[in-house]
């Protein structure tokens, strides 16, 4: 892996853990709740906001390796798309650096 996918993958941990308390902030809620997230790809110009329900969001947080994406900003040289909505994509980044990387800057892992 070149270090322009390290870089994507590490810009994807960020956007995550702004989303987390982007997702924190709207508690107590229902699960059916939409809240509004960052697209969690990994490029540093996206502006992408996804509408996505707070069970769908705990839905894609329960795999560190997984995140929330804009259609379009799908990257497949490092992860496949595991679920496809109207409204945002699902993808799960594949074994090697990508996959250390997700699992190691997951905020829920309770990793410094």
């Amino acid at each position: 892996m070149g270090d322009r996918e390290e870089r994507l993958t590490r810009n994807e941990a960020t956007a995550r853990e702004i989303n987390e308390g982007v997702e924190g902030s709207n508690a107590p809620a229902e699960a059916t709740d939409t809240i509004r997230i960052l697209c969690e790809c990994g490029q540093l110009e996206c502006l992408g906001v996804l509408a996505i329900t707070i069970a769908e969001y705990e839905g894609v947080r329960r795999d560190p390796r997984t995140f929330a994406v804009t259609k379009d900003h799908v990257m497949p040289e490092v992860e496949d798309v595991l679920e496809e909505t109207d409204r945002f994509v699902v993808v799960r980044k594949r074994e090697g650096v990508p996959a250390q990387i997700a699992e190691e800057e997951d905020p829920r892992s309770g990793n410094p």
